[in-house]
């Protein structure tokens, strides 16, 4: 490495996350490694004639933000249908005008596609039906996905496409939703829904637009890692190795293989080709071999021990039996993957972490770093589970930040005092990164860690405040955390001499500004690879 820098920070709180949480005034930049971290004299002795000197005006540096869960490859692509979030459409008679809109436009019997809604945050305070979407579109095939991706609502044309009628059994692992006759209302639980998502997916071309804008907007946000859990397109993966090929996705993506029987078996494939986790470079790696187990909180899928209230014999939905997890995961383990099952209620992550206790005995290896994506509801027992066998809780506790009020909704306050604990993990050193589950939320770190450290929803509810963590507690979370979930934790992750100089200006002080406002604060500058990739208006000429 060179003993001259060719970037120097100076002037700043730099926050290393290293193994002692130091937090420095400079730090320099040699090619695309970290030279070394210290204060502002030591890092001036490293500055040679053509060094840029960046002056930090005692803002924040902070390691490149890393998402341990999201979905990088499909995130743009939802911008380019109907938006559908309550700030945007707050009503089911706005969805209406907005689908009758696009009818306009969209040849007859094609898709009119559209994310986003919350049944909670509606006027009408409930989910749309065949009937709203039949009459804005009666000739063309509409499909509107909640937020949290579980389920959503199709029309009378789309229903009559996949043969879904009045006597169609549920599928396995899923769920058609009928009114009191008995006919379907358009309303889809999770495998009663996947025909339609693998028929609605993007082409290549639109995911490769799609790329440009996540890249675009990540590094906005100062998301210099992602773990892509989508794992069912291969279209996906090809447009990402193109993507990074060409040179323009900075963005390093750490990808899921996805089976979800019997309609997505990309990881299965992938099991008999012979690749394990890890295989790649730092700019794309095969990731984990992943498996969805239940739903989602804020839709009533997810899989409870104890009933939902109010609704006696609703437990949520699993996607497999015991021995039919336990069948994929062994196969998983077995050929030396990292797996990763979709797991958000208690019922759910027991069944995860039987599973994985079966396999690891079958087939022992060291350091296997299986997940739990989401990991929603634990007490004690099942996270010293976690504890003993080295589980990473893959942490969706952000969701709260924008999806808190309907989580009360749905479970009331009582049964969220353990909900995506991240204080008592972090207690008990069980590894537990933070992830936004883009587009499910905003992919903002900010909004995660305002609500790890303040625990309050959007209309200032609070939800466990006993599990509220540091400020560098929650910036560990969103990076080291991170790194860690992905074998890497060697070259990213922390701000040291030798590790991959993946960094973020911040627009302030992070460990000073009152809680309230780390929501305001920005990225001023985002640097991968040693190179400047982003830079905001008020960052500009800041070099000295």
């Amino acid at each position: 490495m060179n003993s001259r820098a060719d970037v120097i920070f100076l002037n700043g709180t730099v926050v290393t996350v290293d193994a002692q949480d130091r937090v420095c005034q400079g730090t320099a930049v040699a090619g695309n490694k970290i030279l070394a971290v210290g204060t502002t004299e030591e890092m001036k002795a490293l500055a040679g004639p053509e060094t840029k000197i960046i002056d930090l005006r005692r803002r924040s540096l902070v390691p490149g933000f890393i998402d341990a869960h999201c979905h990088a490859g499909s995130y743009g692509p939802v911008k380019f249908n109907i938006v559908c979030s309550a700030d945007v459409i707050p009503s089911i008679a706005g969805l209406k005008k907005e689908i009758r809109k696009r009818a306009g436009t969209t040849p007859k019997g094609g898709w009119i596609i559209g994310r986003g809604y919350d049944n909670t945050k509606l006027k009408e305070n409930r989910h749309p039906t065949r009937w709203d979407f039949d009459e804005a579109a009666p000739e063309h095939k509409v499909f509107i996905l909640r937020t949290c991706g579980h389920l959503g609502v199709v029309n009378s044309p789309a229903l009559k496409e996949f043969g879904i009628q009045k006597g169609t059994p549920d599928p396995h692992g899923g769920r058609i939703d009928r009114d009191p006759a008995g006919e379907p209302t358009g309303l889809l639980y999770e495998q009663a829904l996947v025909p339609v998502r693998m028929a609605t997916q993007p082409g290549y071309d639109d995911l490769i637009r799609g790329l440009k804008i996540m890249n675009e907007d990540f590094l906005r946000y100062g998301i210099t890692s992602a773990t892509d859990a989508s794992g069912r397109n291969v279209d996906e993966i090809r447009a990402f190795q193109k993507a990074v090929a060409e040179g323009w996705l900075q963005v390093r993506i750490y990808f899921q293989v996805r089976t979800s029987r019997p309609t997505i078996q990309l990881g299965e494939h992938y099991l008999q080709s012979g690749l394990v986790t890890g295989y790649g470079n730092e700019k794309l790696r095969l990731g984990s071999f992943k498996l969805m187990l239940d739903g989602a909180g804020g839709g009533g899928s997810a899989a409870m021990r104890l009933a939902y209230p109010g609704k006696p014999s609703e437990f949520g939905i699993l996607h497999q039996t015991q021995e039919e997890l336990d069948e994929l995961v062994l196969k998983g383990q077995k050929a030396g993957y990292q797996i990763g099952v979709h797991a958000i209620g208690d019922r759910a992550v027991e069944m995860v972490l039987k599973s994985y206790a079966k396999a690891m005995k079958a087939f022992p290896r060291k350091d296997c770093r299986h997940r739990i994506e989401h990991c929603g509801f634990l007490d004690g027992p099942l996270m010293e589970q976690m504890r003993q066998m080295g589980v990473v809780a893959a942490l969706g506790l952000p969701f709260l930040f924008e999806l808190g009020d309907s989580y009360i909704t749905v479970f009331g306050q009582d049964r969220l005092q353990c909900v995506y604990p991240l204080g008592s993990l972090m207690k008990r050193g069980i590894i537990a990164p933070l992830s936004s589950d883009a587009p499910v939320i905003d992919p903002n770190p900010m909004h995660g860690i305002y609500f790890a450290i303040t625990r309050k929803t959007p209309t200032g509810q609070t939800i466990a405040p006993h599990e509220a963590v540091t400020v560098l507690q929650a910036i560990r979370a969103y990076t080291m955390s991170g790194a860690y979930a992905t074998f890497e934790e060697n070259i990213k992750g922390s701000l040291e001499p030798g590790k991959l100089a993946d960094l973020v200006v911040l627009s302030d002080d992070i460990l000073k500004v009152p809680p309230e406002k780390i929501l305001g604060l920005e990225v001023d500058l985002t640097m991968v690879d040693g190179k400047v990739v982003y830079e905001s208006k008020d960052a500009k000429g800041i070099e000295q």
